[in-house]
């Protein structure tokens, strides 16, 4: 008898683990369990698309080729702005592999919209000489002044993933399974950096005097 309770408690234990854990792949899914399908931002053949390459002054040419798309080095700003209709809006999660391959600052600059289309942020990754990891601005302050900041070492030529969860009172970042931002926006304001990174939003991609490779860009709605 003791050994039939025994091996009724190990089950319910089990369950109860199985539960938990499948508790946290809630993300990404409807209310009954559907999960959301992940939509590309990548032109359906060589060329640009839905996408415009920016006039900065002095920035490298820009191309869409087997669904990569390469950001040559400028003298400052390089990048892209996205014109179609499926333009991601909160909550949702956004993912992109990325590489540099010369140059020596950013290498994935996504600007992306948060609580509407006219409420921008900039995930930086590799700024500040090629380094510095985080989401410009928060209450004013860049990616290298906020909590959001962190500061990893890339190789060149190396392709790593990005994933942002973007929720209307949270962000959130990942670079290759290791998440890196969990900050609480509630009540805080959000916004783009002054100047020229403002051409990108609502969504957008650009580099600081660096050479990049970015493909798989693709989002997908999550559950509130």
């Amino acid at each position: 008898m003791k050994a039939r309770v025994w091996t009724a408690l190990v089950l319910m234990a089990g369950i109860t683990m199985v539960g938990a854990d499948e508790s946290g792949k809630v993300d990404g899914k409807k209310a009954g369990g559907k999960q959301e399908k992940w939509i590309s931002l990548s032109p359906a053949k060589d060329g640009m698309g839905f996408w415009k390459a920016l006039n900065f002054g002095g920035e490298g040419d820009t191309t869409w080729k087997g669904g990569t798309l390469t950001i040559e080095e400028g003298a400052e700003l390089t990048g892209v702005v996205f014109s179609g209709k499926n333009l991601p809006e909160a909550p949702y999660e956004i993912e992109v592999e990325a590489r540099r391959t010369s140059g020596v600052d950013f290498f994935c600059g996504m600007t992306l919209p948060v609580r509407d289309a006219k409420t921008c942020v900039t995930f930086i990754c590799g700024g500040w000489g090629g380094g510095v990891v985080g989401f410009s601005s928060i209450d004013g302050m860049d990616a290298s002044e906020n909590e959001t900041a962190s500061y990893q070492a890339f190789k060149d030529k190396q392709w790593y993933k990005i994933r942002l969860e973007v929720r209307k009172e949270s962000l959130k970042a990942w670079i290759d399974q290791r998440e890196l931002v969990d900050v609480n926006t509630k009540g805080r304001k959000l916004g783009l950096r002054f100047g020229d990174i403002e051409k990108c939003a609502p969504l957008g991609l650009a580099t600081w005097q660096t050479t990049a490779e970015l493909r798989g860009l693709r989002w997908r709605k999550l559950a509130k």
